[in-house]
Order: C-alpha cells, then structure tokens, then sequence
C-alpha cells in the first residue's frame, strides 16, 4: 500500500506514475507496481472530483491518506501532482525549529499577525497548524481556520482548546475572515494570503487582540513584509494607513526552507515584540522594507550568542 512507501508526493499520470521525496534516492522514481490499482483508484476520484466540481486545486483522502492535489496539463496528458500530507500535526517541538524560536511562538497572550512564508512545499502550513495546535493545548481557545483546501488534521479538540476547520474558496477569503473575527476566536488562520482583500482583512483582525497566523509566499523575510504591504496597499488605496497598520499588526515573520535529503528545516524571522522592535516597527511605517534585513541578522546574532551563552 502507499501508506507503506516514504516519499512527499506523487505524479499520477495517465500512463506512467512516478514518486518524488523518496529519501536517498533522486526524484523521480517509479511508482512501485503492487500500487497500481491504488493508483488507479486515486485517479479515479480524481477524475470524479475534476468533473463534478471544476477546480484545479482540492483535497481528498482515499484509505484514510490525505492528499492536496493540483491539476498539471501538460502537452500529452493530465497529470495530478498529490502532495501526502501527514495523518497527524506534527508537534512543534518536534520540527527542527530552534528553541528560541519555540519559546516566542509559545509566549502567552501573543497577539498580532504570524506569518509563515516560504516557496512552495516548505512545509509552511505543518509549521503554522502545529503552532495553532501547541497554543490550543496549553492555553486552550478556539481556533478557526480558513482555507482552500484544509490540508492537516486541525479539525476537533486539542487539550483544553478546539478548532474548527472551514473550506473556503478562493475569492472568498476576506469575507471568510470578516465572518471569523465576528465569531471572536482566540486565533484565526489564514490557509494562504495571496489577494489585496485577504490581507487587508487578517492584518485588521490581527489589531483587535487575537493571533492571525497566515501562510504567504515570499524569498525572505523582507519579500514577506513587502508582499503583505503590496497587496493591502491594492486593496485599501491608502499608503499611510496600510503602512500604519503593517506596523501595529505584524508581530512575527518566520522564513522557512528545507535543506537536503533528510529535509532539515532552515529558518530566519523577525519578531515585533518588546521595546526593542519599535525601531523595527517605525522603518515598516515609513516603508523602508528593505532596511529590515538589518534587523533580521541582529535578532539571528542574538539568537546564536544566548545558545553560546546556555552552552
């Protein structure tokens, strides 16, 4: 059975199928053939959903394996390229981070906006759902998500807290967020910001007390702020404003990537809270995005000097 095979996801052919993620080995490597009726099964739910609901991008989760699917038309064929996700969130300490990182992602009564970014499978939503789940376990809460489509297991309790998971599709994101503020969660998460109204909505929710955390597409720490103010700016029309609330709702960047076969988490950020960040807060106001970086390897010195420090 595929649950049985280690790899990160799999290209569903018409004819040939091939697996990629397979530790040790270089991508692509052919589907084991005891999996062909499997194979063909998952197609077939494929090939269902596609029809009956158009979408190019969704989830689905034959023999209790979930899966985000995307929709690759090439020149010759249709392919379905299927990203496993786990059966369970993974625990925060668990991940790789560093353990400073941890400790301020863990801080009570964080507020403000958490964004994840990173290129395309980095492993940014594990990193923002086992952040959602940790904080609901230890300091309970109600947790909503809002996302197209729910990709980890984040639905029902965790400890004291408990999250409810929504499918939203995509264009209906900030109306989505708009209704989620109004239903008073302790956090809300964001699948992915990637429209002016999505941002616009989860930097407004972030001010009023609770945690937004979001995923966002970014090269860095400092593409991740820009992009944010890029696209609220196209939403709101007014500079100043989106500046302004950038600078008061942003609590935290963390930039992920992962590094070599064993898939080793590599990590930058920028934290917003304390004294020490207003000088950080006012270069995101006057939009000097770029002078950011400069913050950035100073709270990595730190980082590295209070581990020397510890040791």
């Amino acid at each position: 059975m595929l649950r049985d095979v280690v790899f990160s996801d799999i290209y569903l052919g018409q004819g040939a199928s091939w697996l990629a993620g397979v530790p040790g080995k270089l991508d692509p490597v052919p589907t084991p053939p005891e999996c062909a009726s499997e194979l063909a099964e998952i197609r077939a739910k494929c090939d269902a959903f596609v029809a009956e609901n158009h979408k190019e991008e969704f989830a689905i989760r034959p023999r209790d394996v979930a899966y985000r699917v995307s929709v690759l038309k090439s020149l010759n064929e249709v392919v379905y390229v299927l990203r496993r996700f786990p059966e369970e969130v993974p625990k925060l300490d668990d991940l790789g981070l560093h353990p400073g990182y941890v400790e301020k992602l863990m801080e009570p009564r964080l507020t403000g906006l958490l964004v994840i970014s990173g290129a395309f499978g980095q492993g940014k939503t594990t990193t923002a759902s086992s952040v959602i789940c940790a904080r609901l376990s230890k300091y309970g809460g109600v947790a909503i998500s809002i996302e197209d489509p729910p990709e980890m297991p984040l639905e029902g309790r965790h400890g004291e807290g408990v999250c409810y998971q929504t499918w939203v599709e995509q264009g209906g994101f900030s109306q989505a967020c708009r209704q989620a503020a109004r239903w008073a969660p302790s956090m809300i998460f964001v699948g992915e910001v990637r429209d002016p109204e999505t941002a616009t909505e989860a930097l407004r929710a972030s001010i009023n007390g609770r945690l937004v955390v979001c995923t966002a597409h970014a090269d860095s720490v400092v593409m991740a702020v820009e992009r944010l103010y890029t696209l609220a700016n196209g939403a709101a029309g007014n500079s100043e404003d989106v500046a302004s609330l950038l600078s008061n709702g942003l609590i935290a960047v963390v930039h992920q990537r992962l590094e070599g076969d064993q898939k080793r988490l590599k990590t930058e950020s920028i934290w917003l809270a304390g004294e020490e960040s207003k000088g950080a807060r006012n270069t995101i106001y006057q939009r000097r995005f770029s002078h950011l970086q400069n913050e950035v390897t100073l709270q990595l010195n730190r980082l590295l000097m209070g581990k020397k420090t510890a040791a």
